[in-house]
């Protein structure tokens, strides 16, 4: 006798595990998260998901020596435009200022349709290039602070944000590996900038406009092409409700918090702190090092070494932070990364007072890679804490904790420096040690958030 076949589920409901999966239109999964199985990336944007990755990356990787190359320029800034080191690490200040507190701003623009990310990106291209021209000419500390603080800030924060997002858009099923690759290219394209850097003179410095014209040509021409996907878009290769009940050593959220829950669960605060402590670090060791380095008068290729392994290693790091979470837990990599990073900055300290190469570029490694795998790691476990699917923007307010670590670590850093010019850089170094000794202390006590609820007696 054969039965008749089950009827299909009523639209936006969970259907029955013995139909099989539509190849497009609406689904709900069993904790109500809505997917929206559509057409192929290939029709929706002309090209595999693939490329648009590889174009976001790109976008990212010219941007990268904002960042990453800025602290080995200080001292051929100090030297070319008479600035003392004090007013020349203000507007690495300033931009780490603005790159990291823009992250909510555009998140919130971009999900009302207000900023796409190929316009994001092609704007922020024009305002990186003229930022980075700002560095050729001396017209003083302040006109540093407009154009490569302020300007130069928001342009890569148009271009980082935007670039991580639309390759996570692109890949919902897996988002952590390819936005840490995303976050890896950032660190990874700069490396050889900020090595170069290292062995130039104060002369080369007339060439930051060119450099400015070239990564605004990279820039646009990576972002012009980007498309992103549908909200709620899902692979019609990938039936989401199997996603949604596979097993993993991280389970997703219970189901998705507004910002204002999150906040109240405590598990943001925690992570703010984490990314706030942790990028101090991180942005105390690029905006520092080069000049305790200098000071001491190791060789330049010593001091170019150094500087590459330490941005090599922040970008590796990256990379394999979603790799490494995915097999031995998230939180439990984050720790480990941030203490042995935290650590190691008191090695850079020793190495650099002993004059010893070795060391130094031995100790670069853990130190790069602790402050590197901090933002994708906390991205991907604000996803695990507090959902994605109706709250895109908290991995942003997230991130925008770095505003407080720029101020912390490098306005902290000219403070250090303007009191104390001969000690400063090797004190600042030893705050760099414990302020990722005290993340790694906060993300051992990050939780995931459990609703409970309660029958009224």
């Amino acid at each position: 006798m054969k039965h008749p076949p089950p009827a299909p589920a009523p639209p936006g409901h969970l259907a029955s595990p013995y139909v099989p999966a539509p190849r497009a239109g609406e689904m709900h999964d069993w904790s109500g998260r809505r997917y929206v199985v559509g057409q192929p990336a290939r029709e929706l944007a002309g090209t595999g998901r693939a490329v648009q990755a590889a174009r976001a990356v790109a976008a990212v990787a010219a941007i990268g020596s904002l960042q990453f190359g800025y602290g080995a320029a200080i001292p051929l800034l100090v030297a070319a435009h008479g600035w003392s080191p004090a007013a020349a690490l203000l507007p690495f200040a300033v931009w780490a200022l603005v790159q990291g507190g823009s992250a909510w701003p555009i998140a919130r623009l971009r999900e009302r349709g207000l900023l796409p990310p190929a316009r994001a990106i092609v704007i922020g291209a024009l305002l990186c290039a003229a930022a980075l021209a700002t560095l050729g000419f001396d017209g003083g500390p302040a006109w540093a602070l407009a154009g490569y603080g302020l300007a130069g800030g928001l342009g890569a924060g148009l271009v980082y944000h935007s670039s991580v997002h639309t390759v996570a858009a692109w890949y919902p099923e897996r988002p952590a590996a390819p936005a840490a690759w995303a976050g890896a290219g950032f660190a990874l394209g700069a490396a050889p900038l900020a090595a170069g850097l290292a062995l130039a003179d104060p002369a080369h410095l007339a060439a930051a406009p060119w450099l400015g014209a070239a990564t605004a040509v990279v820039v646009a021409a990576a972002g012009a092409g980007l498309r992103t996907p549908p909200q709620h878009w899902w692979p019609p290769e990938t039936d989401p409700r199997d996603w949604a009940l596979r097993r993993r050593d991280e389970p997703v959220a219970c189901y998705d918090h507004s910002p204002a829950q999150a906040w109240r669960s405590g598990a943001l605060p925690g992570l703010h702190a984490v990314v706030a402590l942790a990028g101090a670090a991180a942005l105390l060791d690029v905006a520092v090092l080069p000049m305790l380095l200098v000071e001491r008068g190791l060789p330049p290729a010593a001091v170019a070494a150094a500087l590459a392994v330490l941005v090599a290693s922040s970008g590796l790091g990256r990379a394999a932070a979603g790799r490494c979470g995915e097999r031995l837990g998230r939180r439990r990599v984050l720790v480990v990364a941030l203490a042995a990073g935290g650590a190691a900055q008191f090695g850079l300290v020793a190495a650099a007072l002993a004059g010893s190469p070795a060391v130094l570029v031995l100790m670069a490694v853990p130190a790069g890679v602790g402050g590197g795998c901090c933002y994708p790691l906390t991205r991907t476990l604000a996803r695990d804490f507090f959902g994605s699917r109706d709250s895109a923007d908290i991995p942003g307010l997230v991130y925008s904790a770095k505003a407080l670590a720029g101020l912390l670590g490098v306005g902290g850093a000219a403070f250090l420096v303007a009191l104390a010019p001969n000690a400063g850089p090797a004190l600042c170094l030893a705050a760099a040690g414990l302020a990722g000794l005290g993340a790694a202390a906060v993300a051992a006590r990050l939780r995931r958030p459990v609703p409970i609820r309660t029958l009224p007696l």
